[in-house]
């Protein structure tokens, strides 16, 4: 069956469970992906600036064209992680890993289809774009790894307290 769901921002006892959640923060979701997105972005820039250096204004563009994907696909799909994160997360791992496949497979078939394209430099669009999807995935799990999580526990857990008040605490809805 389904995992119950406890109020939000509510601890106590729901529904036989013990719940203990931590307030949402508004705030975070901009967080998460701010963070990388910043990171990527001094990434492509330094990729920009060695495209400058070995291709000339092709370099450039390759550089800024690799960053520009990188932060959108990778943010767009950081997105769509969060929203299923707030539906469902019993299914957040999951769709984590099935999109960061998508998005390297497609990053690849991307790569396959300019690596003989004339207009910009393709080495350098290549090497932008797998530093830049690096730094993106690196500061993404060093972000989660910190954010705290909401945890649903068992109502026996209650008897593992010897003090009444904290039982009654914990049984009392709303506190």
């Amino acid at each position: 069956g389904r995992r119950p769901r406890c109020p939000a921002g509510r601890a106590g006892l729901h529904n036989g469970y013990s719940c203990k959640v931590m307030t949402a923060d508004p705030s975070a979701a901009n967080r998460t992906i701010l963070r990388p997105a910043i990171g990527t972005a001094v990434a492509g820039l330094v990729g920009t600036v060695w495209g400058a250096f070995v291709a000339g204004g092709q370099g450039v563009i390759a550089g800024l064209m690799a960053t520009v994907v990188v932060l959108l696909f990778f943010g767009l799909g950081q997105v769509a992680v969060q929203k299923v994160m707030e539906n469902n997360p019993a299914m957040g791992l999951n769709v984590a890993l099935g999109v960061y496949l998508g998005q390297i497979l497609v990053l690849f078939i991307l790569l396959l289809l300019l690596r003989d394209a004339t207009f910009f430099a393709p080495k350098v669009f290549a090497g932008t774009i797998v530093a830049c999807a690096l730094v993106w995935t690196t500061l993404i799990v060093a972000g989660l790894a910190k954010r705290p999580q909401t945890y649903v526990e068992p109502e026996s857990t209650l008897g593992l307290s010897d003090d009444p008040e904290v039982v009654a605490r914990l049984r009392k809805p709303g506190s």
